[in-house]
């Protein structure tokens, strides 16, 4: 009863967390199990860098529409535009590709 009791609690942190985050709830190996173990740290990093990636390259976009259509920016404001490759988001992209293939042997 208990273990479907964390299965069913677990399961409803990662639907939240992915309607708000974008990415599944950190910490579920303990929730799941009681323990922590070494996938799940490195699953909660990939979590935490996806988060990070979409918190700050994809999700502008919904805050500039939330913004407009509460009238806190102006549509007809030009922005300049960026390269898309940045510094920071090549350096974010061999991070993530490092931790994803290590994730993989774990």
């Amino acid at each position: 009863m208990e273990q479907a009791f964390r299965n069913l609690w677990t399961d409803n942190a990662d639907i939240l967390s992915i309607l708000y985050t974008g990415t599944p709830a950190l910490k579920t190996d303990f929730t799941r199990t009681g323990k922590r173990t070494i996938k799940g740290a490195i699953d909660d990093g990939k979590n935490s860098m996806w988060r990070y990636y979409i918190n700050n390259f994809t999700d502008g976009y919904n805050h500039d529409c939330l913004d407009i259509s509460q009238g806190r920016l102006k549509a007809d404001i030009k922005f300049k535009s960026r390269g898309f490759l940045s510094p920071l988001k090549l350096a974010f992209i061999t991070l993530f590709g490092l931790v994803y293939f290590a994730s993989i042997f774990v």
